[in-house]
């Protein structure tokens, strides 16, 4: 605090230093005494009040006690550092502390180089054996008649110093600091005086104790203010009469609230009309339940529709708080976990029907085989005008749609072995477009639209006609009244439309990634003006089995076919649709660097016999038994295994140029058929392979893209058996 202020006025009312508490002759001396005190006493009520701190009442206060009560100095000392407001401990167990006297004042006849002289020590220990200490350590008012004695006189100490009191200054429980005072005439032991100046200390503790609670009060209000603006969301301090006494700065400026000036406004002035009233209605609800009432809120805006949140709970002084936050992207990011979840479920779902109608589909295709095969050595062996001809051509039509219906069940369920090559989608869509046209019927405007520059994808061709042919006949009812079907093709990516639902398995293979550069996906789209769909159906869109059809009208397999197809060629399908205003289907594949190359046509050679010699290798005893059957007929020599290891025995026995062609099933227990066939290659070089199979599942995973594989699916027909082994041998 530095040393102290000496205040030494130059007006002098009493040169001669008589004007002394006493001075007076009898009662009129007791009269004036007392007027005197209370004089001083109310200076120093009107300085403590007027005054907005210690250093600016301090001068005041010394003052009017010496001007009323006639002593020679004043003087005002603190506890350094001052004692903590928080601090509960009684004044008893307070600690010696350091004292300094912050203000002194000194009457006009004073010797004021004296005074200073003595003042301007630094902080001083508190002790008992001073007048100061002791009335600090003591807390009650400590009288002196007789200070310095003829000892101290004979040591320098000023000669005037006769008399001296020191009353303690109370703030909360410690004594914040003393008053003093000095004279250089002797003053009696006066108890109404130091009653007035124990007054006066308590005054000033108690205006102590104001201003620091002042500052406690500014500096809290400081730090609430900066809290308030801090916060990321939009606030408002809303009075009784919901109008607004303070905000932060507008941040949400989609909301349209506007940068200047927003107090004494209402919330319908500053935020959007139906936002600004529900926030109203929410306030007086919350003043008057005395609880924090939440809502959530859809804002239209310039850049779409904006979701905000908002808190508004009660406050200071009947005052209520609003918190505006803008959650637009934690709810898309919500929403987007949503689908992802929704679509995860879907996927798992498919999974486990596809695993089901997969394995039915498995044992089913090696029965049909067998009926369709032996289906068709019969009618071969019966004359044309036969009756039993003509019965076991319905036998076999019966075995054909059986087979088709395992084929869609094998696509939706993902388990088909595909033949994948590199197309241009634009030429399968146009080759297509007359049987469409025709499907469709006349009633119906078909319009294709292909885009340019589109790129490859590598998918099998038939099962991509499949797709298309699908999701044309599912447009087609929907309009059973005609209408427009759009089918059209461009590059685009997932997530680009908002309204669309995605449809997608929930891992997909590396290798079906789409190409780097550009839009990733050659997207095909099939638009149609029909009934559209509500969101239940949606729901169950891909099911299998699952439609809306009249019974005998569909088997509910179209659609679950096209999604297993999409899904298994590395791609996704988006639906957007809305009852009464049509559907679009948009199925995305991955785009390929490859360019697509048109294969020469070249006859086909008649599926006649041959002489070489045929390893069979099939599990199922049915199904090998008709294969080495049609075989033999045809004139080859045929080996027969019922696993791998027993074929791989047969090659070791019988020699390296015993065997031209492997024919062996995909799916086999212990050794499957693309293990064996490695195995063979490796040992008869010369062999061709020809796979079998009617669930592929993951064995043919990971096959080199650039190698030729032949594929023959079950079931199939002896002649397609004998068409495609004679191209594999002809091919030397």
């Amino acid at each position: 605090m530095g040393a102290p202020r000496l205040h030494v006025p130059h007006d002098d009312p009493d040169p001669g230093g008589q004007a002394h508490a006493g001075a007076a002759p009898g009662g009129l001396a007791e009269v004036h005494q007392a007027e005197a005190r209370l004089a001083a006493h109310l200076a120093t009520t009107s300085a403590l009040r007027e005054a907005a701190s210690l250093a600016e009442a301090a001068p005041r206060v010394l003052a009017a006690l010496i001007d009323h009560l006639g002593w020679d100095v004043a003087a005002l000392w603190l506890a350094e550092p001052e004692p903590s407001a928080a601090g509960d401990a009684p004044r008893s167990a307070a600690r010696p502390s350091a004292l300094r006297c912050v203000e002194a004042r000194s009457a006009a006849h004073g010797d004021g180089e004296a005074l200073a002289e003595v003042l301007r020590q630094g902080p001083t220990v508190a002790a008992e054996s001073d007048l100061v200490g002791e009335a600090f350590l003591r807390g009650a008012p400590v009288f002196r008649a007789s200070v310095v004695d003829a000892v101290e006189h004979a040591a320098g100490a000023p000669s005037w110093e006769r008399a001296a009191c020191a009353v303690p200054i109370p703030c909360g429980p410690r004594v914040a600091g003393v008053i003093e005072l000095r004279s250089r005439a002797p003053h009696p032991g006066d108890e109404q005086l130091l009653r007035v100046l124990a007054s006066v200390g308590s005054q000033i503790g108690q205006s102590i104790a104001r201003w620091r609670a002042e500052r406690e009060g500014a500096r809290a209000a400081g730090e609430l203010r900066a809290l308030f603006h801090a916060i990321p969301d939009l606030c408002f301090r809303l009075d009784a009469e919901l109008q607004i006494v303070d905000h932060n700065q507008p941040r949400l400026s989609e909301l349209h609230v506007a940068a200047e000036a927003l107090s004494g406004k209402r919330m319908t002035e500053v935020l959007p009309l139906e936002l600004g009233e529900r926030l109203e209605r929410a306030s007086r609800e919350a003043h008057e339940a005395g609880a924090v009432v939440a809502l959530e809120h859809a804002v239209a805006s310039a850049g779409g529709e904006r979701h905000v949140e908002a808190r508004v709970m009660p406050f200071l002084e009947g005052h209520v708080l609003v918190l505006v936050r803008d959650i637009t992207e934690r709810r898309r990011t919500e929403e987007a976990l949503r689908q992802r979840e929704e679509r995860s479920r879907e996927s798992q779902k498919m999974e486990a029907l596809g695993r089901l109608a997969g394995g039915i589909a498995h044992d089913f295709n090696n029965m049909l085989m067998v009926m369709l095969g032996y289906g068709e050595l019969l009618i071969r062996r019966l004359g044309p005008d036969s009756a039993l001809r003509r019965d076991a051509l319905q036998v076999t039509k019966a075995g054909e749609r059986a087979a088709a219906l395992t084929r869609q069940l094998l696509a939706m369920s993902r388990r088909k072995a595909l033949q994948r090559e590199v197309l241009d989608i634009n030429a399968v869509v146009l080759d297509m477009q007359t049987m469409l046209q025709r499907l469709i019927g006349e009633d119906i405007d078909l319009q294709t639209n292909v885009g340019r520059d589109l790129g490859a994808i590598r998918v099998d061709k038939s099962q991509l006609e499949q797709v298309v042919l699908n999701l044309v006949v599912n447009a087609r009812d929907a309009m059973p009244r005609g209408g427009k079907l759009v089918v059209e093709t461009s590059l685009g990516e997932p997530g680009e439309s908002p309204a669309a639902r995605s449809f997608a398995p929930a891992e997909r293979d590396d290798d079906d990634a789409p190409a780097a550069g550009g839009p990733p996906y050659v997207v095909l789209s099939v638009t149609d003006s029909g009934n559209g769909m509500d969101h239940d159906t949606l729901s169950h869109l891909f099911e299998p089995f699952f439609t809306t059809k009249a019974r005998g009208k569909g088997t509910g397999l179209g659609l679950a076919t096209v999604y297993g197809i999409v899904s298994q060629s590395g791609g996704l399908i988006e639906v957007e649709s809305e009852l009464g205003r049509g559907t679009t289907f948009r199925v995305y594949l991955p785009r390929v660097e490859e360019r697509a190359e048109v294969a020469p046509a070249r006859a086909r050679p008649s599926p006649a016999g041959g002489d070489e010699t045929v390893l069979v290798v099939e599990d199922d005893d049915a199904v090998r038994k008709l294969i080495v059957d049609v075989l033999e007929r045809r004139g080859y020599g045929v080996l027969s295994a019922a696993s791998g290891e027993e074929a791989l025995a047969i090659l070791a026995r019988e020699g390296e140029d015993a065997v031209d062609l492997l024919l062996t099933d995909l799916v086999m227990p212990g050794m499957n058929g693309r293990e064996l066939a490695e195995r063979a290659v490796a040992i008869h070089p010369r062999a061709r392979v020809l796979y079998i199979s009617g669930y592929a599942e993951d064995v043919l995973a990971g096959a080199e893209p650039d190698r030729e594989l032949a594929l023959l699916q079950k079931p199939f027909t002896p002649e397609t058996l004998a068409q495609r082994l004679r191209d594999l041998l002809d091919r030397r």
